[in-house]
């Protein structure tokens, strides 16, 4: 460095420290620019410039009062105008300019205001705790085209947990993705055998990580907690209680006192006693039997594996020690206990304790099929139908990861064939009008059986003389043990037919005749009143006759 460069480093760093202008590094005969103006000024952030900065905000937060930026005593923020603009800076609070870049810009003697001839950047450097404001005007009173607002504390280094600024949630897996939001996993689904985590990724009010202090866990019911750090393998704790030093990616591991029977755990958290978070914690315990809910029968030579295929099927849950529904990995097909008439089956939705369970998977299970078994937590085991029209009982089964206990349930399954005869029926013979009728379409198939419950009616397949159906057939209805019912109100007088027509069946049509009434009294009923009226008169005249005859 030559001695005349020295000497004028000097000179700039002596001015600077006793608050007269600077000296431009910009060559004196440097153009003058336009006078600042809206969208000319913006904050700088340069590594060694900005200095001192707790909690950033953007550039547009930064100019309302209320979201200001947040800098600690002896921080500096750098203002650059765009055009080179003239104009007048002032400070309002604790802070002053210590730097200009160009000739011809004066800084106060108490450093409150700095007058630009040619303004390309300038340092302001925050003094004291409080707000800061800086006015931008084009002129000396002007109104300010930008002011920019600031906070000033003592340290950045503040050591009090912000939970606004801290996201803290519950996770399935101790190498989950470092959360951002403080949303918790759902547990639903978690099985015997398998601990939770909290993570607390803690932040100070300025949005720094937390490194001071203590993190105290606590858990009831005699689970257990451990701390590790979030995204990361966490060992098992022996203790309900753990502590640790905060490092702003904390991980808390719980498991339950037993894996065998179904629990609950309040974990509690604090920061230098502060409170933190408290969850309550659900942990299932082992399957002790399988309850088969629900049973629906399938099509002959259906497999589920082929796409769409109307296969049978049964709901089946978990439960405990307390006969509680738990969740559990997906039950299995006992092999031993296959048949001509159901040679295979597999689970297609495992059991769950969520109340917004997935449907099943596509293809699984015909349309009908998934729309009438709609969201469910119970799991869904799908079998695989022969050629034969028949009833028969098969296994499922379900293997314990603790215990390795294999629990198992018989599961009665009818597979039969597709529609063949049908015949259609009502409640009554005669209805009123205005009466709701109730219509049965019971349906076999060729072996005389009923058809499978995946069955679909078509819309439009049944028509209803003298009145119509209160819901209309959609298309995706299926049969119940080959039946299947439906309303109809009646709304015209006379003798009718309901007539149903469905494809695909020996059977091409199907009626059933009643009478509607309207309770109007007809001709021959008033006849025949009246021939009844006239023989209750003439007993009565024989009985006066021979009465008198008889006192004679």
């Amino acid at each position: 460095m030559s001695t005349k460069t020295l000497k004028q480093r000097i000179a700039l760093v002596a001015v600077s420290a006793m608050g007269f202008g600077l000296l431009s590094i910009m060559p004196a005969n440097a153009a003058a620019g336009d006078a600042v103006t809206t969208g000319d000024v913006t904050l700088t952030d340069t590594s060694g410039i900005t200095v001192g900065l707790c909690l950033t905000q953007t550039e547009a937060a930064t100019k309302v009062s209320t979201t200001p930026r947040v800098f600690q005593t002896g921080g500096t923020q750098r203002i650059t105008t765009a055009t080179n603009g003239t104009g007048v800076f002032n400070i309002t609070g604790p802070a002053v300019f210590f730097a200009t870049g160009n000739a011809g810009n004066t800084i106060s003697a108490d450093q409150k205001t700095l007058t630009s001839a040619q303004l390309t950047t300038s340092d302001i450097r925050f003094t004291g705790t409080g707000t800061v404001s800086v006015a931008i005007r084009a002129t000396a009173g002007g109104t300010p085209v930008h002011t920019y607002y600031f906070s000033v504390v003592a340290s950045c280094a503040v050591d009090t947990f912000s939970a606004v600024d801290s996201p803290v949630a519950v996770t399935t897996s101790a190498t989950a993705t470092q959360i951002t939001t403080s949303v918790d996993a759902s547990t639903s689904g978690i099985t015997a055998g398998n601990p939770l985590f909290i993570q607390v990724i803690g932040k100070n009010a300025y949005g720094a990580a937390l490194t001071t202090g203590t993190y105290v866990a606590t858990a009831t019911n005699g689970a257990t907690v451990a701390w590790g750090n979030a995204a990361a393998a966490t060992s098992a704790g022996t203790l309900s209680v753990a502590t640790v030093t905060p490092d702003g990616t904390d991980q808390l591991r719980i498991d339950p006192a037993s894996s065998l029977a179904t629990s609950t755990s309040t974990v509690t958290i604090t920061h230098n006693g502060l409170p933190v978070t408290t969850k309550t914690l659900t942990f299932y315990g082992e399957v002790k039997k399988i309850v088969i809910e629900s049973v629906k029968s399938g099509r002959t030579s259906t497999a589920i594996a082929n796409t769409n295929e109307a296969t049978a099927y049964a709901i089946y849950s978990y439960r405990d020690s307390a006969d509680g529904k738990v969740p559990g990995g997906a039950a299995t097909f006992a092999a031993l206990s296959a048949t001509s008439i159901v040679t295979t089956g597999t689970s297609v939705k495992s059991p769950s304790r969520s109340t917004a369970s997935s449907n099943i998977a596509d293809n699984a299970l015909a349309d009908a099929q998934e729309t009438l078994i709609g969201r469910i937590q119970d799991g869904v085991f799908a079998f695989t139908c022969g050629s034969t029209s028949a009833t028969t009982t098969v296994s499922i089964a379900h293997v314990n990861a603790i215990s390795l206990a294999t629990i198992t349930a018989p599961v009665t399954i009818a597979c039969n064939g597709s529609l063949a005869t049908y015949t259609v029926s009502t409640d009554k013979a005669s209805y009123a009008v205005g009466e709701i009728a109730t219509i049965t379409i019971d349906a076999k198939d060729s072996s005389g059986n009923p058809v499978s419950d995946n069955t679909v009616i078509a819309a439009n397949s049944v028509s209803v003389g003298g009145g119509s159906l209160t819901a209309t057939i959609a298309g995706t209805e299926v049969f119940t043990a080959g039946k299947r019912t439906m309303q109809a109100q009646m709304t015209t007088a006379g003798k009718f037919n309901t007539v149903v027509t469905l494809a695909g069946s020996v059977t091409s049509t199907a009626t059933t005749g009643y009478q509607v009434t309207d309770g109007a009294v007809s001709n021959a009923q008033v006849l025949q009143s009246i021939v009844a009226l006239i023989a209750s008169i003439n007993k009565q005249i024989q009985a006066l006759q021979a009465l008198i005859l008889k006192k004679k």
